[in-house]
């Protein structure tokens, strides 16, 4: 299998002037790790294949679904932290002004932070309200 790598021209024309004939990047880039490995550098850490989750985990804190509602309609915002199986994360402030008593907190969720969760790589959603849930 082969990979495209995009990168920069003058990134490009360093391989290039490193090239004997027609050598090609792919050939290049090869005989320049092996000389780094030679030189006594090892890589960093091996990549490991991940795999997409099959479940989505969302988390409310110490709050249950029906108090978490309760205080999204009072605060009209929360903070979710997106868990990914890559091993990072990140926070996003969630502004529900729109969200009212007959909105359902699950499905508002599914259609815009958590749409296509598995695709992305998201396997676990954790809501709060950034003041510890207090």
């Amino acid at each position: 299998m082969s990979h495209v790598i995009r990168i920069n021209d003058d990134l490009y024309n360093r391989l290039r002037s490193h090239a004997e004939g027609f050598d090609t990047p792919a050939i290049v880039i090869e005989r320049i790790l092996d000389s780094y490995e030679a030189n006594g550098f090892s890589p960093v850490s091996k990549v490991e294949e991940v795999s997409p989750a099959s479940e989505l985990e969302i988390s409310f804190g110490d709050f249950s679904e029906k108090s978490f509602k309760t205080k999204l309609l009072k605060t009209k915002y929360a903070f979710i932290t997106l868990h990914y199986t890559d091993g990072s994360s990140e926070t996003k402030r969630w502004n529900a002004s729109k969200f009212t008593e007959d909105s359902k907190l699950g499905a508002n969720l599914r259609s815009g932070f958590l749409r296509g969760w598995r695709a992305k790589g998201i396997y676990k959603a954790e809501l709060s309200f950034g003041d510890r849930n207090a």
